[in-house]
């Protein structure tokens, strides 16, 4: 076999290949500005929904749905700033919060912020982007009937931050009543360490503006059966004395009153009040065992048997 020999007949000296080199640099140069300024102008005007059905991406998830649900967030996360800051609409954020949603249903953080993600944007809200953050949040709550915090978001949402932007005053109406409704519900789940109930005072001028006076004096009831905090005491009892009459005000504070010095003392005195209504009254176990003791007002287990038997001169007025 013969040797391999270097092909003489084009030599590339090294001056020749820095000249070709200067000259590739050259026309870069030259070329890349109006590149540039032509690649800058381009603008991406529409969205591609690259994902099936919601059904259908629960199907193809094999199993690992919640962190398909978190891939899925991120990406829409990083996909809403980018948008953001290009000014330019995101057009299936209700169609990505339905499919986290079906992949993980009990994934809260989605939920609390799809108000956030459907309406705050560089682009004016429409009304279907409005419709679509109460059903999310309807959905989530669906799901979630213990989370204070999602309850206090959709509260909010729907009696403060939509009505503004609804076209009639029929439907700002029907959609503050649901948000008061919501922030009631979410002042029973809420503790003295959160600052949702001072939103309870609000949503009771909400139903009371609407007519729900019952509703009213059932939402302030409960806030003061389970909140120690003096300030919201007084506030609620002060709204309370609007919404009652003497009679029944008087009422409420010997019940109140009566229920305090139930779980003042005892072994039940180290809980909070929400504890302790969960926890029912004190029981003497000796007084109450046989079957003679089911007679005894004393030896009643649940708070609505306690109301009803150790207090009937509360219950039964009016």
């Amino acid at each position: 076999m013969a040797p391999v020999t270097p092909n003489k007949r084009f030599p590339l000296s090294t001056s020749l290949l820095v000249g070709l080199i200067a000259l590739c640099c050259t026309a870069i140069g030259a070329l890349r500005p109006s590149l540039a300024d032509r690649f800058h102008k381009l603008r991406v005007t529409s969205d591609v929904y690259a994902l099936p059905s919601p059904e259908q991406t629960v199907a193809i998830s094999l199993g690992y749905r919640a962190a398909l649900a978190d891939l899925i967030w991120g990406n829409l996360l990083v996909s809403f700033g980018l948008h953001f800051q290009e000014k330019r609409r995101f057009e299936f954020i209700g169609n990505y919060l339905d499919t986290i949603n079906a992949l993980d249903p009990r994934y809260e953080i989605p939920y609390r912020f799809a108000d956030t993600l459907l309406t705050m944007r560089p682009q004016p809200a429409t009304l279907e982007d409005y419709q679509k953050a109460r059903e999310v949040f309807q959905r989530g709550m669906n799901e979630l009937p213990y989370s204070a915090e999602l309850w206090s978001t959709a509260g909010q949402f729907l009696a403060y931050l939509a009505p503004p932007q609804l076209p009639t005053e029929a439907m700002k109406a029907e959609w503050r009543l649901a948000g008061a409704q919501a922030m009631s519900h979410a002042c029973e789940l809420s503790d003295a360490s959160s600052n949702i109930p001072y939103h309870c005072i609000a949503a009771a001028g909400i139903l009371n503006r609407a007519g729900n006076r019952e509703a009213v004096i059932q939402m302030l009831s409960r806030t003061l059966a389970v909140n120690d905090n003096e300030e919201i005491r007084r506030m609620a009892l002060s709204f309370l004395g609007k919404a009652i009459n003497d009679r029944e005000r008087e009422k409420h504070q010997r019940r109140l009153a009566a229920f305090q010095d139930a779980v003042s003392g005892g072994p039940i005195s180290f809980l909070r009040k929400d504890t302790a209504l969960v926890a029912g009254p004190e029981i003497h176990t000796a007084r109450c065992s046989g079957l003679g003791a089911s007679h005894d007002k004393a030896c009643v287990t649940t708070w609505q048997a306690w109301a009803a038997q150790v207090l009937p001169s509360v219950t039964d007025e009016g």
